[in-house]
């Protein structure tokens, strides 16, 4: 890979590290699900004016809006006005195993001992954050971030099956179908959201803005622009440096405490996502899930 390519490659996890700490410190101050929904409608507001109307993908997309809008990023943003950044950026990688279990049922792909094997280490460490003693009274919050993990995975089943999309076209109108489905979960769930954001410092919106701009276009559009120039094992394990980034950022600006548990789990989920990612899937098979 060239050298500007792993610059990029770099640029994009740094982005998605720290985009988990501008979330936490957004979420302190806007409710999580009215924070989801404006970050949908800016994506939308930036993105649709500029793309045509997919109108024979709109029912998938509406799908796809619920599954990975509210499922994933509202439940993940609820999480994170709990918890602190860095177990949910260790936890959140259980998707990469989520995605190679539906991937098994939905496009016929082979296992393989060597990902099973980072299955189950992905798994494992998981587990032995959820038996932290600091995390026991944490447990609901940790679950919800399985479960985000778990809508992201059944997302990359809904956009594999999307077929030839563009890319600024799946995620404008898919956040255009988000929005508003977020919104009025917000007016029902958080009676004092809108107060919030009237009264919501410069600070989080600049972490808003963050989400948006960074996170959410340049990263993204980056990533997928890197996938189709390059072999994905040569840009996909770069993404595993997003984690490490928001532990310690978490460690350094939220002053997150660091347990035993944490960091042998920690490591231990990173190992085995790391071996689903380098696993090389045979040429016949599908790759879109790996």
């Amino acid at each position: 890979m060239p050298i500007k390519a792993a610059l990029l490659s770099f640029s994009v996890a740094l982005i998605w590290g720290m985009n988990i700490l501008t979330v936490k410190g957004a979420v302190s101050e806007i409710p999580p699900v009215m924070l989801t929904a404006m970050r949908f409608a800016a994506v939308a507001l930036l993105l649709v004016p500029f793309t045509k109307i997919p109108r024979k993908k709109l029912g998938k997309l509406a799908l796809l809006s619920v599954v990975f809008g509210s499922g994933h990023f509202g439940v993940l943003f609820c999480a994170l006005s709990v918890l602190d950044p860095g177990p949910v950026a260790i936890i959140v990688l259980l998707g990469v195993p989520f995605s190679s279990m539906l991937a098994t049922y939905f496009f016929n792909d082979r296992l393989g001992w060597k990902r099973l094997l980072g299955m189950t280490l992905a798994f494992v460490g998981v587990m032995l954050m959820f038996w932290d003693p600091a995390m026991t009274h944490l447990q609901v919050p940790l679950l919800l971030v399985v479960f985000a993990a778990l809508m992201w995975a059944v997302a990359n089943v809904l956009i594999k099956k999307l077929g030839d999309i563009n890319t600024f076209e799946l995620n404008g109108w898919m956040a255009l179908m988000a929005a508003p489905q977020l919104l009025v979960l917000s007016f029902i769930l958080e009676p004092g959201a809108i107060d919030a954001v009237m009264n919501a410092s410069w600070m989080a919106w600049a972490n808003l803005s963050f989400t948006v701009i960074m996170s959410s276009i340049v990263a993204y559009g980056s990533w997928y622009y890197l996938l189709k120039t390059y072999d994905v094992n040569q840009v996909v394990p770069w993404s595993l440096l997003a984690p490490v980034v928001s532990v310690t950022g978490s460690i350094l600006i939220f002053g997150e405490t660091i347990s035993t548990f944490k960091i042998i789990g920690g490591i231990t989920v990173l190992v085995g996502v790391a071996v689903i990612m380098l696993r090389k899937p045979p040429q016949n098979q599908e790759q879109g899930m790996d």
